[in-house]
């Protein structure tokens, strides 16, 4: 083969080469690829008034003794002197009238807690006369609670803080007591108590003033 003939043969061959498949393309012929979305073309995230309300707040169950809850004049919480029983009874506080002591129809919640309730007057008509605390669980807005001693009394109130006889069961008795307007919170000690600074307090009434506390039952 001549020299000419040669490189011909040559030329020949780097053309079929270049032809094969499997060679080298170019970008221009490479398939096109999935590309991710940009910022303008994401599907937009739902606004604020697009996206599902979500409960901030568990129900409110009414008959739910709350750990806040506070002894004043008034009453505790939302249990306020004057409130009709067929009102708390409605809202879970107390249970229906029995036989048995007043006392006992105040809710199970309440009497875990320590909290009695008592009434004034019989049926529709009866209103919630009296709120008795006898465990610590709660205090009273200037912060004494059942086992506060009498002296820690006499720092919390001061001058408004008076012994008082009320005329008992068993005949009369002395209490400590807060005595504003028609209402007083009556610290009641242990039976024969002298209210010496070192005595406890054994529970804490709220009501209507009297100079009689006969008990309940």
């Amino acid at each position: 083969m001549t020299g000419r003939a040669s490189l011909v043969v040559v030329a020949a061959m780097a053309l079929i080469a270049c032809s094969a498949p499997g060679s080298q393309t170019s970008a221009s012929s490479v398939p096109a690829t999935s590309t991710v979305p940009t910022a303008s073309s994401a599907t937009p995230a739902p606004s604020a008034s697009q996206k599902p309300s979500v409960a901030t707040s568990a129900p409110k169950t009414t008959a739910t003794a709350a750990a806040t809850w506070t002894l004043s004049l008034t009453g505790l919480g939302p249990l306020k002197l004057g409130t009709l029983y067929t009102t708390l009874r409605q809202q879970g506080y107390v249970t229906a009238e029995t036989g048995d002591c007043p006392g006992s129809w105040t809710s199970q919640a309440l009497q875990d807690k320590g909290v009695y309730l008592y009434p004034s007057g019989q049926g529709d008509a009866a209103v919630l006369a009296e709120v008795s605390i006898t465990k610590g669980t709660y205090s009273t807005v200037s912060g004494a609670r059942v086992g506060s001693t009498m002296s820690q009394l006499k720092v919390l109130y001061g001058s408004q803080l008076t012994t008082e006889t009320k005329n008992g069961n068993g005949g009369p008795f002395t209490v400590a007591n807060v005595h504003i307007g028609a209402r007083e919170i009556v610290f009641y000690f242990p039976y024969g108590s002298t209210l010496a600074d070192t005595d406890p307090v054994q529970a804490m009434i709220a009501r209507n003033w009297s100079a009689d506390m006969m008990g309940e039952c």
